[in-house]
């Protein structure tokens, strides 16, 4: 039998498993009152749960037994479909296994659910194939659009929908979820490793059951976790601006890349790296104390002329400015470092 991850193992299959979530609430007590929606968009930051939220909604329309269950949870209940639109995002793909799938009755229920997670990479031709069918859909179909950029839904279709914003977990709860787990996995702990994780982990239960998982082959104490976790968003940020300081276009993009596949917030990682280089400025401008001075910040200062500086935390910033016009969060951020790479390499030719 293949083991599984600690995030697919203890994934929510009830809206009770969901934690600090006024989302699950409000779904919870539309099914319970037979009020659901046809339609609906869960929008928030990546490894908030949306598209985890989206299968307990059908885990509970579908009567919560657990042959249903398993089937959802697997990918292979025959009336829900989970399409990757980062993937299939054209409108051939959207009219086929969507427009054209909706006319057919169910075969094992009451409903067909849609559950289209990355919604915001459909192009605008596929958004608009949906807008009459989101508009006077069968009465069976249900739509699930999880995206972490509502802004690229198109006004015609979000309006068409209920709208949930999905929130963190607070560093509370995510305690809480690691405690629990680490009680079911029958894993010692120290308390401070915990909070450490949950610290890191930016409000995603995927990134903390993640480095959870990995620091479980050893004991999980707080040293054993800083260890691991020497890829906190502030260190990951220092290790970005060396990589760009050593003009090193290959550990960019594996920050980068590592940080989106961990669901770590990439304009937070840039802001953060932006800031970096600004500090670094201010430490030489300002003549900051000795004692008052992050190592970190100090290499920086050593390594790059102020002039320099100024320059590389404004290019970093006005990355952030042009995020949200992309299709694609990680390669447009991908791209726009390594062009900075390329001008400060020639600078310093």
């Amino acid at each position: 039998m293949i083991s599984q991850s600690f995030y697919n193992k203890y994934r929510p299959k009830n809206f009770s498993d969901i934690k600090g979530s006024k989302s699950s609430e409000i779904l919870n007590e539309q099914i319970k009152n037979n009020k659901t929606s046809h339609a609906y968009i869960l929008a928030g930051p990546p490894g908030t749960g949306k598209t985890t939220l989206a299968r307990v909604v059908a885990i509970n329309l579908f009567g919560n037994n657990s042959i249903q269950t398993d089937l959802i949870i697997n990918d292979n209940h025959p009336d829900v479909y989970e399409i990757n639109c980062a993937v299939n995002n054209g409108v051939d793909h959207i009219r086929e296994n969507v427009v054209q799938l909706s006319r057919l009755a169910p075969t094992s229920g009451k409903y067909k659910i849609f559950i289209l997670d990355e919604a915001q990479m459909l192009t605008n031709q596929a958004q608009t194939s949906l807008i009459k069918l989101v508009e006077e859909p069968p009465h069976y179909v249900k739509f699930f659009f999880c995206t972490t950029d509502p802004h690229k839904i198109l006004r015609a279709l979000h309006t068409r929908c209920q709208t949930f914003l999905m929130k963190k977990m607070t560093k509370a709860d995510l305690v809480d979820l690691l405690s629990e787990v680490c009680h079911k996995e029958d894993l010692t702990y120290e308390e401070s490793a915990l909070s450490i994780i949950a610290e890191d982990s930016e409000g995603s239960p995927r990134t903390a059951l993640s480095i959870l998982e990995q620091v479980s082959v050893s004991q999980i104490t707080e040293e054993n976790v800083r260890e691991i976790l020497d890829r906190s968003p502030k260190h990951l940020s220092y290790d970005l601006c060396n990589s760009i300081i050593d003009k090193d276009y290959s550990q960019a993009l594996r920050i980068i890349q590592s940080a989106h596949l961990e669901g770590r917030n990439l304009s937070n990682l840039i802001i953060e790296s932006s800031s970096n280089f600004l500090t670094a400025f201010k430490y030489i401008a300002l003549r900051y104390k000795k004692e008052d001075r992050i190592p970190e910040i100090v290499h920086i200062c050593k390594s790059v002329s102020t002039l320099h500086l100024i320059d590389l935390s404004q290019d970093l910033y006005n990355i952030t400015k042009n995020i949200r016009q992309t299709v694609s969060e990680d390669i447009m951020i991908s791209t726009s470092v390594l062009k900075i790479i390329e001008k400060y390499a020639s600078l310093k030719a």
